[in-house]
């Protein structure tokens, strides 16, 4: 999940369109220009120097000689005296400035929480709170005239300034910016008691629009199965070690999942960054629907599995846990940046069958002798990210007041769009030429019909003459595809981030039609996700334990099985 970032057609996507895509790379390199430019913005950069991380791999600035980083700062502009003032202002102009310009590629959790950012979690939660009392604050500086009367006071430090002074923590005198600030206190004040009045409202909190999800969208983590079980991870959460007594009251509040045994939900809010069993790889944060794909797709103990988009690796290392850490997972990304935070997650989780490859899925030969064996396939490729506003807290700009719910978000498609499908539709009918593939999952965090149904309905003709047809996972799950969308739309999963408690979702399953019929009752069964069996250390996880292979495979799977629990002993003993 979240692999939103801008998508240029690869030219497998659709034969015959070189020139396009030359076309395509041109234009994305004149945009990219055109960030490169120095503007005329407001000089609110952290006070370490660096620029915040994009989401997507783009990345800070590199460092440049002093002369030119002065001319690429921002210009003129009086700067909080604070970090996280500072770090806050920053973020809000470059989130402000991509929802105007509707480019994306920056999210508020990737410019608050990047590693160099200091104070990370002050700089998030003044950052959240600024952009939640956005449509206020403005009102407010337009009253007074604060950013045309501050002296050099820029429109984001001015934000974040005057919501410290009227509802945050307060302002001191400690900076030019601060004091431009405080000296408009009175005006300021008076100004909202006038807004208040005007709406015959008591309190700032009734102004603000409330454009979360109908349904509340718990915190959830995923339960690393290669580190400790289910049941484990409860007993320690039920009573903390002395040195993690204070972790109790959280872990009272933790429940099972009722459909992924490995999932562990906390009420909304709840923050686990540095939660204990976080540090160790032991709990992985992750939501709902981004753990659905690898449950459908069951991949076994000892299976070659490929997971052909697959940073930064959440659902690569759920993968390795339902298989026991045992038999292996060609990891592809095309990213270098990527890749390495691919390897980083690979090894803090202890997913040692984890291979990553730095190169483009569509550039490999799925026939050629080293895929002989790929038996499961997972496919989450680049997709517009439709159902992540929640997620991302893009909910919290002022685009969000347009953004499509319901019927017309799912009707919606525009030429980015069919790009994107274009691309998945490749990447499909790219993965279904491994020769031994058995099952494939295609999901995307988009709630868009066209990336979703209108990808499969492309698809399936190919997909049934390679002997393949759809299977339905999770059957108590009760939001399916479409109607009419696609034959076999009833056993497509559709999640709804408004509805459902979870990111916008979409998981498909495609299963050979001779493996289905060898392995009686296991992609009708779901993988065997809703049995509420905890995945032990080496036992290859829920979704592996859910049905045991019929014929010819079950001694095969047993002695999979015995290899790892004894590798994996081996391991412990050294």
């Amino acid at each position: 999940m979240g692999k939103r970032k801008p998508v240029s057609i690869l030219k497998r996507a659709q034969q015959g369109s070189a020139g396009q895509g030359k076309k395509r790379k041109a234009e994305l390199a004149g945009t990219q220009e055109q960030h490169q430019k120095p503007q005329k913005q407001p000089r609110t950069q952290p006070q370490n120097g660096n620029s915040a991380a994009s989401s997507g791999g783009g990345g800070g600035r590199q460092r440049q000689p002093k002369g030119q980083q002065q001319r690429r700062q921002e210009p003129t502009g009086l700067r909080p005296t604070s970090a996280v003032h500072s770090q806050a202002a920053y973020a809000v102009r470059r989130l402000l400035d991509a929802d105007t310009s509707k480019r994306g590629g920056v999210s508020l959790k990737s410019l608050t929480l990047a590693p160099h950012i200091t104070a990370k979690k002050a700089t998030y939660a003044v950052t959240c709170e600024v952009l939640k009392h956005l449509p206020v604050l403005q009102q407010l500086l337009e009253a007074t005239q604060l950013v045309e009367r501050g002296r050099g006071l820029t429109q984001p430090v001015a934000y974040v300034l005057a919501y410290e002074l009227l509802f945050g923590e307060g302002v001191r005198p400690t900076g030019p910016a601060e004091r431009a600030v405080l000296q408009r206190k009175a005006d300021l004040q008076a100004a909202l008691q006038r807004l208040l009045g005007a709406a015959g409202l008591q309190s700032v909190v009734e102004l603000l629009p409330r454009p979360g999800p109908d349904t509340p969208h718990p915190r959830t983590a995923r339960v690393n199965t290669l580190k400790m079980s289910v049941e484990e991870v409860l007993r320690w959460m039920a009573q903390p070690p002395a040195e993690h007594r204070k972790w109790a009251a959280v872990g009272a509040l933790a429940r099972r999942d009722d459909l992924l045994p490995d999932l562990l939900a906390f009420p909304p809010g709840t923050d686990l960054h540095d939660h204990p069993l976080v540090a160790t790889g032991a709990l992985i944060l992750q939501s709902k629907a981004s753990c659905m794909p690898a449950h459908a797709l069951v991949p076994r103990p000892g299976w070659a599995v490929v997971d052909a988009c697959a940073a930064p690796g959440n659902k690569t290392t759920h993968l390795a846990a339902l298989m026991g850490n045992a038999g292996s997972i060609a990891a592809f990304e095309k990213d270098g940046k990527r890749v390495e935070r691919l390897r980083a997650n690979a090894a803090a989780t202890g997913s040692s069958i984890i291979s990553p490859r730095h190169a483009d899925f569509l550039g490999i030969d799925p026939e050629a002798p080293e895929f002989k064996g790929v038996r499961g396939v997972l496919l989450d490729p680049s997709c517009s990210g439709s159902g992540t506003a929640f997620s991302r807290m893009d909910y919290l700009l002022p685009s969000s007041a347009d953004r499509l719910k319901g019927q017309a978000a799912v009707e919606h498609c525009d030429e980015r769009v069919e790009a994107l499908a274009q691309f998945q539709q490749a990447a499909i009918l790219h993965a279904l030429r491994f020769p031994a593939l058995q099952r494939l999952v295609y999901s995307t965090c988009s709630v868009h019909a066209r990336e979703n149904e209108g990808v499969v309905a492309a698809v399936l003709p190919e997909a049934t003459a390679r002997g393949f047809r759809l299977e339905a996972p999770f059957p108590s799950w009760r939001r399916r595809g479409v109607p009419g969308s696609v034959e076999g739309a009833e056993k497509l999963v559709r999640v709804d981030p408004d509805e459902d408690g979870t990111d916008g979702f979409f998981v498909a399953l495609f299963v050979r039609a001779a493996a289905a019929d060898g392995q009686a009752g296991l992609a009708a069964s779901g993988g065997g996700c809703e049995r509420k069996e905890g995945g032990g250390g080496g036992g290859g996880g829920a979704a592996a334990q859910a049905a045991a292979p019929a014929g010819g495979e079950q001694q095969q799977e047993q002695q999979h099985r015995q290899r790892g629990k004894k590798k994996k002993k081996q391991k412990e003993e050294q």
